[in-house]
């Protein structure tokens, strides 16, 4: 049985940290090792009885080498087979503690540029001194996948790996009724500059009569944006954060994302799964995601999401076809047995 390490970051809600837990959970045939670098350990619980687990308070951006050190002999110890390493600093640790024999996959779930690169420098030059050939990149978009390429140059294998939304989703069926007037519109995701908001806000002093928006999701800008939506008296509501989501989701028509840029969007992916057809900033990782079935507006100005809207409740015959079709596209995207097989086949081909 091939022993594979995980390396992550920290183990706080995101979507890396889910994901690495559901691979913990679900992937079979292997002896599976993981470190945690740096707190928050939020998800300690979680991690299986089964995996062979180290929790670690380092602090990634200032202990490199440390960590680093702290990896390889961990490796050497417990004879891993493969190291598959999570989110920036991982990648790094990963990538100067991992000997030339041993299979090394990096996971990128961010368009690193942006979340990175373009706010301190030093990442980039890090990335591209640790980064080699015989490493392989797995991305969570083929748009995360192009960043990268574009910043540091492909050097060597890659793939590209959707990510997935739990299976609870997957219970939602189709919708076959909408708002008979109006529309309600949702959308998720924290209340942070990546995800425009203030867009959305802007868009609202021109939205027809009886479009409402509920937003799920928490951050420091709550306060800024409540006193714009009191001031302006918009039909929007800011709903914190929700633990069943699965279960409010399907009670909107529509979901609304107007993100200057996303690695592969759970959120997007878990309102498609209860059959919310989707309105998207014209950005090239939602393109990927909400492909053809899916209407864009452009982000240089609020009063096209306006229109993409008008255009929705003058042609609200065709929201059940669109439910179907985004119901369809989720379950051909982020389903959890489909990325297990993905990354069994990658560890297997390492090994041979």
């Amino acid at each position: 049985m091939k022993r594979v390490l995980h390396v992550i970051d920290s183990l706080g809600v995101g979507g890396a940290e889910k994901l690495l837990i559901t691979v913990l959970q679900e992937l079979p045939g292997y002896e599976l090792h993981l470190i945690v670098l740096s707190k928050p350990h939020t998800l300690e619980n979680e991690i299986p009885a089964h995996v062979k687990s180290r929790l670690c308070d380092f602090r990634v951006n200032r202990q490199l080498f440390p960590m680093s050190r702290y990896v390889k002999r961990y490796i050497r110890e417990n004879h891993i087979d493969i190291v598959h390493s999570h989110l920036y600093w991982a990648n790094v640790v990963s990538r100067m503690a991992t000997p030339k024999k041993i299979p090394l996959f990096n996971h990128i779930q961010a368009i690193t540029s942006a979340a990175s690169y373009e706010i301190n420098k030093k990442t980039w030059w890090i990335e591209k001194w640790t980064y080699k050939k015989r490493h392989h990149i797995i991305a969570v978009s083929k748009e995360v996948l192009d960043d990268f390429d574009k910043w540091i140059k492909l050097k060597g294998p890659s793939s590209v790996m959707y990510n997935i939304i739990d299976e609870k989703y997957f219970k939602a069926q189709p919708k076959t009724s909408f708002s008979e007037n109006g529309l309600k519109m949702v959308a998720v995701g924290n209340l942070r500059w990546q995800k425009n908001y203030p867009y959305l806000l802007e868009a609202f002093k021109g939205m027809p009569a009886g479009v409402e928006l509920d937003i799920y999701g928490e951050g420091a800008l709550r306060a800024e944006f409540q006193e714009i939506i009191d001031r302006d008296k918009l039909p929007i509501r800011l709903c914190g954060i929700r633990n069943n989501l699965e279960e409010i989701l399907p009670g909107y028509d529509v979901v609304i994302m107007c993100s200057l840029y996303e690695g592969f969007s759970l959120g997007l992916m878990e309102a498609m799964a209860c059959g919310l057809p989707a309105l998207l900033s014209d950005i090239p990782v939602l393109r990927e995601a909400g492909g053809d079935i899916s209407l864009y507006f452009k982000l240089d100005n609020p009063a096209d999401a306006v229109t993409c809207v008008k255009d929705v409740l003058q042609h609200k015959n065709k929201l059940p076809e669109m439910s179907i079709q985004a119901w369809n596209r989720a379950r051909s995207m982020a389903r959890k047995d489909m990325l297990i097989r993905q990354l069994d086949q990658l560890y297997k081909d390492a090994c041979r």
